[in-house]
């Protein structure tokens, strides 16, 4: 395929390292919107279908680039009509709230719910919710790229394709399968991870998307709104970071006295036997000390009767 991209000149001298990668959710947002060429070369590698196929990408939910975003409704989810006849949900997440499973099945429900008044549900468009996660949603079975349907459990069959949730995850590229490698889609993870220009420009090379998207992130880099709003995102992490540092330190506390706690109550139970030991024990030294005194007391008879027969 023939290029029509290449990188800017000023992108072509960049070097060293940069403030705000892709994995930056306003960064990557703005990237979606400023340049529809590399959210369609996206949207070809996750789909795994190629761009030619690709006519229109429509965002529904545009914003303003290097606006602030206060609203406490401001979401940085990109929410897409492709082709007219699919709406795609896809959202950057770096900080593990511990609800994805819970927030993109709702996500998606909404998107689901496209029909106008009147229209028959057989012509409800495709949805499908796509997050973009630098951490690991399931540790005991980690996957680059999961494919997620309604389906019967017995038999596998799907129910529906027309619903679905796909989970991109930027900690697991080195378990990219051939299909994601023939659709770059690893190539695509790697640019969101980079964190300088000589990574940049060595992944995105040999690619008109993966270097249009690299062009429109060095610009957006340059952009002083775009990079308050970054900066922004970045000090709410931060807390959320925060946050998450402290929840680990209270959750080792609270193990450290779930185990202390549970040593005591083993202390205790051992402590316990061991009374309740001592007590059989002394039990049954009254019931052999009652025995003697009863034996002593049959000696002190027979030694009576006895001093009483000699006196006869």
């Amino acid at each position: 395929m023939k290029k029509d991209t290449s990188f800017l000149p000023e992108l072509e001298k960049a070097s060293g390292h940069f403030d705000y990668p892709l994995t930056n959710d306003y960064m990557f947002r703005s990237l979606c919107q400023k340049s529809n060429k590399a959210l369609k070369g996206l949207i070809s590698a996750l789909l795994h279908i190629p761009p030619e196929q690709i006519c229109s990408v429509v965002i529904m939910n545009p914003i303003v680039v290097g606006e602030a975003c206060e609203d406490k409704e401001f979401r940085l989810d990109v929410r897409v009509e492709l082709n007219g006849n699919m709406i795609l949900n896809i959202e950057m997440q770096i900080a593990n709230l511990h609800d994805w499973p819970e927030r993109s099945i709702s996500y998606l429900c909404r998107i689901f719910n496209n029909l106008s008044h009147g229209e028959k549900y057989t012509d409800v468009k495709p949805a499908m919710h796509i997050g973009i996660l630098d951490y690991t949603l399931f540790p005991e079975t980690p996957s680059f790229y999961s494919c997620n349907k309604l389906m019967d459990e017995k038999n596998y069959h799907i129910y529906s394709d027309k619903f679905a949730l796909n989970v991109l995850d930027l900690k697991q590229i080195h378990l990219a399968a051939a299909e994601d490698k023939q659709w770059k889609l690893d190539y695509w993870a790697r640019l969101f991870k980079a964190t300088t220009w000589e990574e940049i420009k060595m992944i995105a090379s040999d690619n008109e998307y993966l270097q249009e998207a690299s062009n429109a992130l060095y610009d957006l880099n340059a952009d002083f709104n775009v990079r308050e709003r970054c900066r922004n995102r970045e000090e709410y992490y931060g807390v959320i970071r925060t946050f998450e540092d402290e929840i680990d330190t209270m959750k080792e506390i609270l193990a450290q006295t779930s185990d202390a706690l549970a040593q005591s109550k083993d202390k205790l139970a051992q402590t316990n036997d061991e009374l309740e030991q001592s007590k059989n024990e002394l039990t049954q030294s009254k019931n052999e000390l009652a025995q003697k005194d009863l034996e002593i007391e049959k000696l002190q008879a027979e030694i009576a009767r006895l001093k009483f027969t000699q006196n006869i």
